[in-house]
């Protein structure tokens, strides 16, 4: 499928071939024209040049990125480590390990009010009633 500017143009050309009144003399005409630019071997080189450059272009944004994501994750496992130490000399414990980190319970609050878990439970708070 077409994108862009180039699909607006090979819509554009269709459409005038399509409603042209002169037909099929001017399709052959633009058909014709068409064929020779494609044949010309300084519109090849140029084709062949740009498909090299996109390829030249798109190894090199790929090697970039995968170095950008490596150095990432190098500095995130540095400042991880240096977190975990920085934790560690405050709370007194030496080094631990990520099965050593528990999460603390979440106390309940004595003043929030039971709800049943049914409507037919027969333990209704006696704010309910």
């Amino acid at each position: 499928m077409f994108k862009g500017k180039a699909g607006f143009m090979a819509g554009f050309a269709a459409g005038y071939v399509l409603g042209a009144k002169a037909g099929r003399e001017r399709f052959e005409q633009i058909k014709d024209a068409a064929k020779a630019f494609s044949e010309n071997p300084g519109v090849q080189r140029l084709a062949t040049e740009v498909q090299r450059t996109v390829n030249v272009t798109k190894d090199r944004a790929s090697t970039a990125a995968s170095r950008t994501v490596e150095n990432a994750g190098t500095q995130l496992a540095d400042k991880t480590g240096k977190a975990r130490e920085y934790v560690n000399s405050k709370v007194g414990k030496g080094t631990t390990t990520d099965t050593d980190v528990t999460t603390p319970s979440t106390p309940t609050s004595p003043t929030a009010p039971s709800t049943p878990t049914s409507p037919s439970s027969s333990s209704v708070s006696s704010s309910k009633r």
